[in-house]
């Protein structure tokens, strides 16, 4: 009986589980890659309950975050649904929370959920995902709305952006970025090229079609870089958390040497 009683005291609490339900306190989350698995309430009287997350942003960042059904819903009669994936950026909760959370969103972000990996419909519900790149540095809001039943679920927050630490014009160097879209999605993203004082020097829009590659160089016939320059480079983009796989080369005079540079997300190990 004691252990019993325990089960449903354990089962209460994980029911209880509960983020936050308006969008002036916010659960904090960490933009980490990281998947949390909690409980989302269910419609209850005709309504559909919506939960609220922020997390801190970087200007010029890309950001995929994902809602999910997890298989602990698979014998339940009814699953979750999520629809109504929305974010805001910092330029825009003022208003939002001014207007009982209720407000436009000046940020550009896209539904991934239907490439690959796809978000589809299952027996175990229907999941959400948005990409989008961060024009401002600061606190980012999420609300994400259940239509269905309650039950488990998980959410991940990525910051997708990938980094290069090194590029060279030097000594007659020149340096190349590859870019493979691994998604059946198009892809559109930025790579902004800094030098080693922070200064940024060139943001360079790049689009890939699924399943594409597209070069950039430092080279004359391509960005024609300033020579006897060094620096770093990041590449933002709106697909999902491993949609692109990127690389760079430093080059000598004649292609002589090639010195790789490392070209990767921050949660790669």
């Amino acid at each position: 009986m004691r252990t019993a009683a325990l089960a449903v005291m354990l089962l209460a609490a994980t029911a209880a589980l509960g983020e936050a339900t308006d969008c002036l306190n916010p659960s904090l989350v960490q933009a980490d890659d990281r998947i949390v698995t909690s409980q989302f309430a269910g419609t209850s009287n005709g309504l559909n309950p919506t939960y609220w997350y922020a997390f801190y942003g970087q200007a010029g960042h890309s950001y995929s975050v994902e809602f999910v059904p997890t298989v602990d819903n698979e014998n339940t009669t009814f699953s979750i649904i999520f629809i109504d994936l929305f974010v805001w950026g910092p330029n825009d909760i003022g208003g939002l929370q001014q207007n009982g959370c209720f407000g436009g969103s000046t940020v550009a972000y896209y539904a991934t959920q239907p490439y690959s990996p796809v978000l589809a419909k299952s027996k175990y519900g229907a999941g959400q995902r948005i990409s989008f790149i961060a024009t401002a540095s600061g606190l980012n809001i999420v609300s994400i709305t259940n239509r269905s039943a309650q039950g488990t679920y998980s959410y991940r927050f990525t910051d997708t952006t990938l980094f290069n630490p090194r590029w060279s014009t030097w000594s007659g160097y020149d340096t190349s970025w590859g870019f493979t879209n691994m998604s059946d999605m198009p892809i559109t993203g930025t790579l902004y090229l800094y030098l080693s004082s922070n200064q940024l020097l060139e943001a360079v829009p790049v689009t890939l079609n699924a399943n594409q590659q597209v070069f950039i160089t430092t080279y004359a016939y391509g960005l024609n870089l300033p020579r006897n320059k060094d620096g770093y480079a990041i590449f933002a983009h709106n697909g999902p958390p491993g949609a692109i796989l990127a690389d760079a080369i430093m080059q000598g005079p004649n292609s002589s040497v090639a010195v790789p540079s490392k070209f990767e997300s921050r949660y790669t190990h």
